[in-house]
């Protein structure tokens, strides 16, 4: 597959690289504002730069675009490549509103082609583990999932749309808590209710919230809790943890780890499982957490390929990054007007 990347900042320069890695896919174009920097990042001669996307579009013979812009340029990107018939991979979150969300998806259910949301979280090895677990029984049937991610605030961003509600259209749930909001719905499935409350007491950036925390609610009853937050002292860190009616299991970066516990029965006797990941432990020590989002994007660039030739994929698809945007919206409203939200079943 021929690939055209919009974007050649930090994220699309490791999309790139990654890229580089994937057997039989190959990047053709490049548009970035910056044609110097796009270029610097060019693997080779035969790498086309172009000045916008439409004039890369008609010219460049792509099979699919990678979209790694700030998220209130996705729409108009997204859907012209929809337009000039090409499959789309679309970094998180997918729009900075849902209804841009929307009609990216109807554009994409309009041309026939994919689109892709770029959660490589659920790539992680320890999310992968959890999954399994729960998948194959193993903490029996799945009760409820806590999940959590934080980090420090505004000293964690590079630019301005990255906690301006106009550009990544939120705060905390919109920024780190937008990748737990779909790992969630990952393995809870489809939500159907939120509940949830917000607050901006810290770095008083009014609709961005520094701490978002929500009750999600599936259609069999089954819930999770999960907090979103720009005020966590300690430093970047997320988990997820599944409970079950025979066990939990946990999934917790950084440092990436596994906690498994199982019984027998309800009350019965435990056993209890720690996985450690040491090698990429020691690769993010010496080489930098980049290289665990490169192994994630090759993943994830993998499934891609396979859901367009219309094979089973683990990767999240449009109706995936508009639930997850529905979802951190609705915990907005609820926090706002005291209400649960009910979600629309069919989309």
């Amino acid at each position: 597959m021929k690939f055209g990347l919009i974007g050649a900042g930090c994220i699309g320069q490791l999309r790139a690289k990654a890229l580089a890695q994937v057997e039989g896919c190959v990047l053709s174009a490049i548009v970035d504002v910056d044609p110097v920097r796009a270029r610097a990042m060019a693997s080779s001669s035969d790498v086309k730069i172009f000045k916008d996307v439409q004039e890369m579009l008609p010219q460049a013979n792509l099979d699919a675009v990678i979209v790694s812009t700030p998220p209130q340029f996705h729409e108009d990107l997204v859907v012209s490549a929809f337009k000039a018939g090409k499959h789309v991979l679309c970094e998180k979150p997918l729009a900075n509103s849902v209804e841009a969300c929307r009609r990216m998806v109807d554009a994409a259910r309009a041309s026939g082609k994919v689109l892709a949301t770029g959660f490589n979280h659920r790539y992680f090895p320890q999310i992968q583990y959890l999954k399994q677990a729960i998948d194959t029984g193993l903490i029996g049937e799945l009760d409820h999932v806590r999940a959590f991610a934080g980090h420090t605030g505004l000293s964690e961003f590079r630019n301005s749309w990255e906690y301006d509600i106009n550009g990544i259209g939120g705060g905390a749930l919109m920024d780190v808590g937008i990748h737990i909001i779909d790992l969630t719905r990952y393995v809870l499935g489809e939500v159907d209710e939120v509940y949830g409350f917000t607050s901006n007491r810290v770095w008083n950036l009014g609709a961005s919230e520094d701490n978002g925390i929500a009750l999600l609610r599936n259609p069999q009853g089954k819930y999770a809790v999960l907090q979103a937050t720009w005020t966590e002292w300690k430093g970047y860190r997320f988990y997820l943890e599944a409970y079950g009616t025979k066990g939990m299991v946990r999934a917790y970066y950084a440092p990436m780890m596994n906690l498994l516990i199982t019984q027998d029965k309800p009350g019965g006797r435990r056993k209890r499982t720690v996985r450690f990941y040491p090698m990429t432990m020691l690769r993010e020590k010496f080489i930098g957490w980049q290289s665990s989002v490169i192994q994630m994007f090759r993943q994830e660039f993998t499934d891609f390929v396979r859901l367009t030739r219309g094979k089973e994929s683990a990767i999240a698809d449009g109706v995936a990054g508009l639930r997850a945007v529905e979802i951190a919206n609705a915990v907005y409203r609820s926090s706002k007007e005291h209400i649960a939200i009910r979600l629309a079943g069919n989309i």
